[in-house]
């Protein structure tokens, strides 16, 4: 029976070192970690394949390097933090329907031109 809460003691430990580590990564790194997942999985993936099927395969590339470079520029701190949350909560209000018109890329494009210290 001593056995047994030992490595239930243990395991616990092991865990809570884990989850405190987890923490600290979160806290120190959040800020990359958040940027680095917005850009793989949501301006890569989701943002692109709503782009208006108008689009040229070039303009859409140009529509989604300019979004992803916007997001690199934030990791560097050249972007504020709050220009990154209304920029990341347009994003999010744009694809909510699971649709994008061109006015709304074009707002988009604009308001990340406006943020932007140096347009690109």
């Amino acid at each position: 029976m001593r056995k047994e809460g030992q490595r239930f003691f243990l395991t616990l430990l092991v865990v809570s070192t884990g989850l405190i580590l987890l923490m600290f990564a979160f806290f120190f790194k959040g800020k990359e970690i958040a940027i680095f997942t917005f850009q793989k999985f949501v301006i890569n993936k989701a943002f692109v394949a709503l782009l208006p099927r108008e689009y040229t395969l070039e303009e859409a590339e140009r529509i989604r390097k300019r979004v992803y470079t916007f997001y690199d520029d934030a990791r560097t701190g050249a972007v504020e933090d709050k220009a990154v949350l209304q920029v990341s909560l347009r994003i999010q209000a744009i694809m909510a329907d699971d649709k994008m018109t061109h006015e709304e890329v074009l707002s988009l494009t604009d308001m990340i031109a406006e943020r932007t210290p140096t347009s690109r």
